[in-house]
């Protein structure tokens, strides 16, 4: 599905929140997620196209009237000695206990969980 085939996105004013009706606001809410799927779906689709013409102007900083596309590095991986992977699983193993024993200073927050049922894999 191409961009500007989609519909157009659900407006809801955050003041108006208390107006609706609760499923008026869970279906906008459905309405936006499955939107943003579908976005994140064409991203996914064109990023490789996307960073071979970046590599394809072989240039550090890519400016541009709506954006400047900036070339970085992913994080660095190590092979660390035995040792040091020891001491990181027993940091690991006296963490979970602490968490057992203790109580979360902060977290814990109520929130709700979209799951789409009705996305399309299109390609």
């Amino acid at each position: 599905m191409k961009l500007d085939s989609l519909p157009p996105p659900t407006a809801i004013n955050s003041s108006s929140f208390d107006l609706l009706d609760p499923l008026d606001i869970i279906n906008a809410m459905i309405d936006l997620r499955a939107q943003l799927a579908e976005l994140e779906q064409q991203v996914q689709s064109l990023q490789p196209a996307f960073y071979a013409a970046c590599a394809a102007l072989n240039q550090e900083k890519i400016s541009t009237e709506r954006a400047i596309i900036s070339r970085r590095l992913t994080p660095g991986q190590w092979a660390y000695s035995s040792e040091i992977v020891e001491q990181e699983d027993w940091l690991k193993h006296l963490k979970s206990q602490f968490k057992q024993a203790h109580e979360p200073i902060k977290g814990r927050e109520v929130y709700w969980l979209v799951k789409l049922l009705m996305l399309s894999t299109k390609a």
